[in-house]
């Protein structure tokens, strides 16, 4: 796998992989990010419980699929328990943020991962893009100060790496390193992959390039893969 982290902050994340197979997860609420971490879950292999009054058309589906088990009704404050990750969308609502602050709180002092969707103080770690093609895992991330530039890297690189022939290239490296005697892989696998390069550029648009920083566009829908 790799794992970029792009943004002019210093680096407070650790990129991991974590292995949820058969553990439980918990999303809270709903919204439009909500179907898209149900879904990332689901592909890692975790148990996935919904807690939501009022779900969308999708989270209703896959319950009705049994893919995931839903509970139409509000959080409290145990549901964190027994948990290996937990994704919150809370409302925006006193109420909402009240309970963002106290699950936070707790998710610290246990030691837990909370990610608490749009609102980066709020977690204990960041839920990053992520890109997969054959035998190749990428994780990156804004450290929040643009998601939407991670959604726009995504899929850039979701694009790139739909060549067909790169997953031919990978299954032939596989099927070449599980030849090769452990000391002569580095050497052999080093050799096997000289030809192979990225090429591509960056593209900005025009308020780049303009001093006044009141001159970037401002919108409401600038989510990605980040909370």
């Amino acid at each position: 796998a790799v794992a970029m982290i792009v943004g002019a902050q210093t680096m407070r994340y650790l990129p991991v992989g974590l292995d949820l197979s058969g553990r439980e997860a918990l999303v809270v609420g709903a919204g439009a990010e909500v179907p898209a971490k149900i879904e990332r879950l689901l592909a890692a292999g975790a148990r996935v419980t919904v807690i939501a009054p009022e779900p969308d058309d999708a989270t209703l589906a896959r319950a009705a699929a049994g893919e995931i088990t839903l509970e139409r009704r509000e959080p409290t404050d145990t549901d964190l328990e027994g948990k290996a990750i937990v994704f919150a969308a809370p409302a925006a609502t006193p109420e909402g943020e009240a309970r963002a602050r106290r699950w936070h709180a707790e998710a610290v002092r246990r030691g837990a991962l909370l990610c608490t969707i749009d609102r980066p103080e709020a977690c204990t770690f960041v839920s990053m893009a992520t890109v997969r093609a054959p035998g190749l895992t990428m994780a990156f991330g804004t450290e929040g100060a643009s998601p939407g530039a991670a959604r726009r890297i995504r899929e850039d690189l979701e694009a790139l790496f739909a060549d067909p022939r790169f997953g031919r290239f990978i299954d032939r490296l596989a099927a070449l390193r599980a030849t090769l005697p452990r000391g002569q892989r580095a050497a052999r696998m080093a050799e096997a992959v000289k030809g192979f390069a990225i090429e591509a550029r960056l593209r900005f648009p025009a308020w780049i390039d303009q001093h006044d920083s009141e001159s970037a566009p401002r919108t409401s829908s600038d989510r990605g893969d980040e909370p």
